[in-house]
């Protein structure tokens, strides 16, 4: 065992930010300044961040911030020689550290920091007072690095399916309905689940609302619960108007052992893989399912020499409660496993801050397991609607092998045999819906999206617009399988259909 070849994360910080004013808004390079300095603070060597070789900055979604590295790495004294910014994608965080590591063991990076965050709640103080944010314009643009393919087709950008919580919406009605559960037994197991992962968040002193939620208060639509896109209400989808950061700092064992960093404090990445569903969400034949997420975790824990259930820590994506809880069937979690599914707290609650929260995620296993030496971690993310799956298992040991990646081909092999159903691009006839989401604006539906099957069999996309009985159909009855008639609309640009 090479100790130069060894990567172990050495710091963790993490900033949540509330700025009840403007004046006191930190745009979000600013907010990750902060973070890099705290995780530098949890390392315990006075100019670390200055030694910064590779800089990895997540995507931001907040504010424009031009080449976000180079503005980063000017802040904290830095002059890294690799400077990657990702496009949008929630894998982002975890697949940088797998990156990372890589090159640790490669003899490319000594020291890394790989950072992000989000400012979103300043942009809402700033919108209810009308006071304008004193932030620079930032200027330059980065080089981006990873995975920068289109998320959806032109038919699904056509009928609007790019917005995640419509896409999710699809994905959670085809899994009540291949559970068999009821409208309201579906209800009720929802806001119980988010309430369960509440339970975490309430323990976690950066989560934005670090409280414990009854899943009464998370199922019943009230005030300060609408509805939002059914069969979600409000509390159970992603909290994005969050001011949140995170950041870590990596470098090789020996490195830590010149800095006299103490062993106890280290933490070693055990494994990283990532893997890819059928691309787009129309080219999936079951959209309850995600078996990506099997391939991704299967080649971390290989890596890592350890089984599921050999793991103490779990964190699962948690942006809507499908996410999460295709994730667990897919790995074989049973319902009744006693292991929480997030230590973090879930986007619900701990905040969804953009692509960044599985950073936070991995700083939380960092707390965790320096309290308990000798425990397993493990943390996934996902990317986009659950096109891809990050997952990384995280220990305070290193393997004595090294950080060598498992061989992907026998996990991936499952996913090339994959099939898409046949597209019919302008149906116009009967159809039987697969499955649907219903969008609320204050309060009231406003208009559904269709995934339906022809007569033939082939999948469609439709909108239900000025038709207040299919609404009101879908949200108070199971609108699954139910038959209607769709119709291809020139004028519109999209299919419309009706039961």
């Amino acid at each position: 065992m090479d100790p130069e070849r060894i990567p172990v994360i050495v710091g963790a910080g993490q900033i949540t930010h509330r700025p009840g004013d403007v004046r006191e808004a930190l745009e979000p390079v600013a907010l990750i300044r902060r973070a890099a300095r705290r995780a530098e603070e949890d390392a315990g060597v006075e100019g670390l961040l200055r030694k910064v070789d590779t800089l990895c900055v997540v995507n931001i979604l907040s504010w424009a911030c031009g080449d976000a590295p180079s503005h980063v790495a000017e802040g904290i004294g830095a002059a890294p020689r690799i400077r990657w910014y990702t496009g949008v994608g929630a894998c982002a965080p975890q697949w940088f550290v797998g990156e990372v590591a890589d090159r640790i063991a490669a003899g490319k990076t000594e020291i890394a920091l790989v950072c992000g965050g989000e400012s979103y709640h300043s942009l809402g103080v700033s919108a209810r007072t009308g006071e304008p944010l004193p932030w620079e314009v930032r200027t330059g643009t980065p080089a981006t690095v990873g995975d920068g393919r289109t998320p959806f087709t032109e038919d699904e950008n056509r009928h609007q399916l790019f917005l995640p919580s419509h896409v999710y919406a699809l994905f959670e009605n085809a899994l009540r309905y291949r559970m068999g559960w009821s409208l309201d037994e579906h209800r009720e197991e929802m806001a119980a689940f988010c309430a369960a992962m509440s339970r975490a968040a309430a323990g976690n002193p950066y989560a934005w609302f670090p409280a414990a939620r009854e899943a009464e208060e998370i199922g019943t639509v009230g005030p300060e619960n609408r509805m939002a896109v059914f069969p979600y209400t409000k509390r159970m989808c992603s909290m994005m108007f969050v001011d949140q950061s995170a950041a870590l700092l990596l470098t090789s064992l020996a490195a830590a052992r010149r800095l006299r960093i103490p062993e106890e404090r280290l933490v070693y990445p055990a494994g990283a893989a990532q893997a890819s569903d059928q691309w787009f969400v129309t080219h999936r034949e079951k959209l309850y399912e995600s078996p990506s997420v099997k391939a991704a975790a299967g080649m971390a824990l290989a890596q890592a020499g350890v089984s599921l259930d050999e793991v103490d820590f779990l964190d699962l994506y948690s942006c809507f409660p499908c996410a999460t809880r295709i994730a667990r069937d897919a790995l074989g979690i049973s319902r009744s496993d006693p292991r929480p599914l997030t230590v973090t707290g879930g986007m619900p609650v701990f905040g969804g801050p953009g692509n960044n929260y599985s950073l936070h995620a991995v700083c939380r296993m960092v707390e965790l397991l320096r309290e308990e030496p000798g425990k397993t971690a493990l943390v996934h993310s996902l990317s986009w609607f659950m096109h891809k799956h990050a997952v990384g298992v995280y220990q305070t040991r290193p393997r004595p092998e090294g950080w060598v990646r498992a061989d992907p081909e026998p996990f991936l092999r499952p996913l090339q045999a994959l099939r898409s159903p046949a597209l019919a691009a302008s149906p116009n006839g009967p159809g039987t819906v697969e499955t649907y989401s219903v969008v609320y604006v204050a309060g009231e539906p406003q208009h559904g999206i269709v995934v339906g099957r022809t007569p033939r069999g082939e999948r469609f996309l439709a909108r239900v617009e000025d038709d207040p009985d299919t609404l009101r159909f879908l949200t108070d009855r199971e609108g699954i399988g139910e038959k209607g008639t769709v119709r291809e609309d020139v004028a519109r640009g999209y299919n419309l259909f009706r039961l």
